[in-house]
């Protein structure tokens, strides 16, 4: 595996063991049918860090992200939102963040300040066992604190290149510089409880130019500093996304963002004309004008933001681009035409649009994207996210969606995903999953089995998705667990009750549901002896050792510590 120090299932005390478990996972996926996406949910924030919030690049975060590759196989990482978040009743939803910039909590802070002052942040964090959003985000903490101090007492470097960021940065960037700057002049998030002035200062039916021009020279002068502030952060935090999916391409994986449905305050503040007053998309969020030019700016505006800092995007709630409110017209075609076009003028016309994909995690009846048993023509080759929360007879498996016509290509299943209830046995859907898996449905009936067979069932789809939650049996809402620092021996231990994401246990499961165990015996052996290895607490013992890893091969350079007590054996 990766990384000096990490501890690592015993194979047989035989480091060829570990490359042979990826091959029979990469091979047991092929044979059952997954060729394409093997992708992993997380927010951000979740990911092991002890300042208080995950960060995307850091040390920690790439050595998990080895570990989630070797064991589980995946290529593809799904972030939930990386925009800016507001505190709301003491909490920092993250469904609450900005569209279109990048939250401070993205600033891989160890790059840029001494070891002094990273000991500090992480000393200031008082509950390292979740994440601690006001650790890194109130204006107060620590982290902040050295962030402005930072600001102020720039190396040279950096201050030219922050220069040059700033000559270089849209006008986008100084109207969100512009909108922080008045949160703090009217005390308030929303732009709504502003003064009339400052709340409609980029409608012209109501502000003329001279009279906007005064007031942002005002805005300058007062809160100049502010507005330089956050192009700072923004600064930043550029350059930590794009140093940390770099390192994530290096290792093979591709990096997807999560192209919010809605847009936030300041977005509809500066855009105006592009919104519909006092009309919603779901979750109060505003509805864009879809007769007015100004909607499709600000679409392409957004889509640009997300093709230029990822490899691939997820369409947050994509049904709301398809049924607007207010109007029997579908926009479907010409709005998702309007993303990819936009998409290729920052990938190249190479690119490969199967790269971004559209959420319709719902039930069939919840939006019309259908003709009867099939979607709409212009949906039948995007690809299309679900999952098996709404499973039926005609739904929300990989085999019902076959046996629907659907190229195999154009969707991508999993279990659950962050809007996901917690998982609670269904007797509906454990016929359901005992006639496609082949088990007893009464077996069914146990939470732990039903929760196996539930993440056992996207394992045939072409494509597939795990959400971080399941995987580890990580226990909460998403927007506050996090995963533990030991991570892996969590992880094992959960195995052995059964519980969380055992890869071999989903396949020995498929295999057996597709026959293949008759076919492939020696490939279902193996299967077999490494998810008895997983779960079974007399084949663990932990091992030491490093290794570097290059290309996506392992180079295994030495085996320093066996721990060869017995009794140490088994009490790890």
């Amino acid at each position: 595996m990766y990384v000096q120090g990490i501890q690592c299932i015993n194979f047989g005390r035989k480091p060829s063991d570990m490359k042979d478990y990826s091959d029979t996972l990469r091979k047991a996926k092929m044979k059952v049918g997954n060729g394409g996406k093997s992708m992993l949910i997380l927010p951000v924030s979740s990911l092991p860090d002890k300042t208080g919030m995950g960060n995307l690049g850091s040390a920690e975060s790439l050595k998990f992200f080895d570990f989630a590759k070797q064991y589980w196989g995946i290529n593809e990482i799904q972030l939930l939102p990386v925009g800016r978040y507001h505190e709301y009743e003491g909490k920092y939803p993250i469904y609450s963040g900005t569209s279109m910039d990048l939250g401070a909590q993205m600033i891989d802070i160890k790059s840029f300040v001494t070891d002094e002052e990273y000991k500090k942040i992480i000393d200031s964090n008082k509950t390292p066992h979740k994440v601690n959003y006001r650790n890194i985000l109130h204006p107060a903490s620590t982290r902040e604190k050295i962030l402005k101090n930072l600001y102020k007492n720039m190396p040279t470097d950096l201050k030219q290149n922050f220069e040059n960021y700033k000559s270089e940065s849209s006008i986008l960037l100084e109207k969100k510089g512009l909108y922080q700057a008045l949160i703090e002049l009217n005390g308030t998030h929303n732009y709504k409880n502003w003064n009339n002035l400052d709340s409609n200062l980029f409608d012209e039916r109501i502000v003329n130019a001279s009279e906007r021009d005064k007031r942002i020279a005002q805005i300058h002068k007062q809160k100049g500093e502010v507005i330089d502030f956050y192009k700072f952060k923004q600064f930043l935090a550029e350059i930590s996304l794009q140093k940390a999916k770099e390192q994530l391409n290096s290792k093979g994986l591709k990096l997807n963002g999560d192209l919010l449905c809605g847009f936030s305050y300041d977005e509809v503040w500066s855009n105006p004309k592009a919104f519909l007053k006092d009309v919603s998309i779901g979750w109060g969020l505003p509805a864009l004008n879809l007769e007015n030019p100004e909607a499709e700016k600000i679409l392409r505006e957004k889509t640009k933001f997300y093709a230029k800092h990822f490899d691939g995007f997820r369409v947050d709630a994509a049904w709301t681009y398809i049924r607007q409110p207010k109007s029997s017209k579908d926009y479907g075609e010409k709005f998702l035409n309007i993303i990819e076009d936009e998409v290729k003028k920052v990938k190249g016309n190479s690119y490969d649009l199967k790269n971004i994909t559209y959420e319709f995690v719902a039930s069939a009846d919840d939006f019309n994207i259908h003709d009867g048993e099939s979607v709409k023509p212009y949906l039948k080759d995007r690809v299309k996210l679900y999952t098996s929360d709404w499973l039926s007879n005609d739904w929300g498996s990989n085999k019902s969606f076959l046996e629907r016509g659907w190229d195999k290509k154009s969707f991508i299943l999993g279990a659950t995903n962050h809007d996901s209830k917690s998982v609670k046995v269904d007797k509906k859907q454990a016929e359901i999953l005992s006639k496609i898996l082949k088990i007893p449905a009464k077996r069914l009936n146990n939470i732990k089995e039903f929760i196996k067979a539930k993440l056992a069932e996207p394992t045939a789809a072409y494509n597939n998705m795990l959400f971080i939650r399941e995987a580890l049996n990580l226990k909460g809402e998403y927007n506050d667990f996090k995963i533990p620092d030991n991570y892996e021996k969590q992880y094992l231990k959960t195995l052995e009750k059964g519980e969380g994401f055992n890869p071999m246990d989903a396949l020995e499961k498929t295999f057996v549901a597709q026959g293949l165990d008759k076919t492939e015996p020696e490939l279902y052996k193996k299967i077999v002896k490494y998810r008895k290895i997983l779960e079974s607490k007399g084949s663990k013992s932990y091992l030491k050792y490093g290794a570097i890893v290059g290309g996506g091969a392992i180079l295994l350079f030495g085996l320093y510590k066996i721990y060869s007590n017995r009794k140490t054996q088994a009490s790890a």
